[in-house]
């Protein structure tokens, strides 16, 4: 949730520069009305449709109604969001005295509708291809109504203190909140979009229906009793129950290593400072976290990676898969992308690959294939330990 939110600072649209009129979606942002935000936001697209500044704007208030939404439900059911480590349910919401019965199926709904605005999102920025498009805004007093009755309303920063702890060092030196947003952004947050649904899209994938209950009492005040007992090898016993769900994860997760890629592409050949949102080394940064050549070259180095593991490109190497599962070795490499696009039932059952080990379908000779660098994934710890470990990488997706 951290992660959300912070990609949620991102998503807003263009406020003044200093002396010119507010904007018309700076506005509805900082009113919380983003319904009839996004509704004036497609007439102006529609007479307009080259507007690339409209478009963000259009995406960036799609954005806040998909966490507004999200909001919305976790109120309804009650959330306790601070004894919460799952994602999505840490969302700080107000306490709700009178909550509804939640349900393992009524989540699962409220996470799928999640991802569906997170798409209509994407959707409206992947259309933006001016490379010069600037977004100037304040993102302080973006205010959301997560109880729903137009009287009770939390703003952005409000919301990132209460994860934080505390204040934020840039609210004494940039108290609005003001970053200005360029092309290298819109990536960014696409590519957020997608990480957040590839999520939800891998937990929606596997029935977990058994034990919901007991996992969620602490979160919710009133949970429906699971349908069936657990198993008492809770991982082993999860199933596989809508394979195309894993694909579409998969081909999510695609699209973030393509979107971290188009994001430094942009970034690194910008030439001013101007409250940058995510900077290359020369530039000032408005969090606090400068980031460095070596940080995003390892970065990208590990999307890459990952990029071609999904696709099927690279392999991992049948010497790591035998050391974790030493009582089958094998010689050949894993194919990650054929595994997810056509996954066992008992993906998760770690008795039966023990037992028997990884289907032969899943395998290939590592001959003429690029294999899984461990020498590049070993350096992401390195570079992003310490107490700021997290903070960097979540900047980074």
């Amino acid at each position: 949730m951290t992660r959300l939110l912070t990609a949620l600072a991102v998503c807003i649209v263009a406020a003044p520069a200093r002396g010119t009129e507010s904007p018309l979606a700076e506005k509805f942002l900082h009113d919380g009305r983003f319904a009839e935000g996004e509704a004036a936001l497609l007439v102006l697209l529609d007479a307009a449709p080259k507007d690339d500044t409209t478009r963000f704007g259009l995406g960036m208030i799609q954005f806040a109604r998909a966490v507004e939404n999200l909001g919305r439900a976790l109120y309804e059911y009650g959330c306790v969001s601070e004894k919460a480590t799952q994602p999505f349910l840490r969302l700080p919401v107000p306490k709700n005295d009178t909550p509804a019965v939640i349900s393992y199926r009524a989540l699962g709904r409220i996470l799928d509708a999640f991802a569906a605005d997170l798409q209509r999102a994407e959707r409206t920025l992947a259309g933006i291809t001016d490379d010069k498009v600037k977004l100037r805004l304040r993102l302080a007093k973006v205010t959301f109504d997560f109880v729903g009755s137009g009287k009770s309303h939390t703003t952005l920063i409000d919301l990132l203190n209460k994860l934080n702890g505390g204040r934020f060092g840039f609210q004494t030196s940039n108290p609005e909140f003001r970053v200005h947003f360029d092309r290298g952004d819109v990536a960014w947050l696409r590519s957020y979009c997608h990480l957040l649904s590839a999520m939800v899209e891998g937990y929606r994938s596997i029935d977990e229906e058994a034990g919901f209950e007991e996992r969620v009492r602490d979160i919710f005040p009133k949970v429906a009793p699971s349908a069936r007992e657990p198993d008492p090898d809770w991982l082993g016993g999860l199933k596989v129950v809508d394979p195309p769900r894993l694909r579409r994860a998969r081909l999510h997760l695609v699209a973030v290593c393509e979107l971290n890629r188009e994001t430094w592409k942009h970034i690194r050949v910008e030439t001013d400072d101007d409250y940058e949102w995510l900077p290359h080394p020369k530039q000032t940064d408005q969090l606090g976290l400068p980031l460095t050549d070596e940080r995003i070259d390892v970065w990208l180095a590990m999307m890459a990676q990952g990029e071609e593991m999904l696709k099927g490109e690279r392999l991992v190497p049948g010497f790591l898969i035998s050391f974790v599962f030493r009582e089958h070795p094998v010689e050949q490499g894993l194919n990650v992308k054929t595994l997810l696009d056509d996954p066992p039932a008992d993906l998760l059952n770690e008795k039966r690959l023990r037992s028997k080990g990884i289907d032969a379908k899943y395998l290939e000779p590592e001959k003429g294939k690029k294999l899984l660098d461990l020498g590049t994934l070993g350096a992401i710890p390195q570079l992003f330990n310490g107490p700021f470990g997290f903070a960097y990488a979540a900047r980074l997706n």
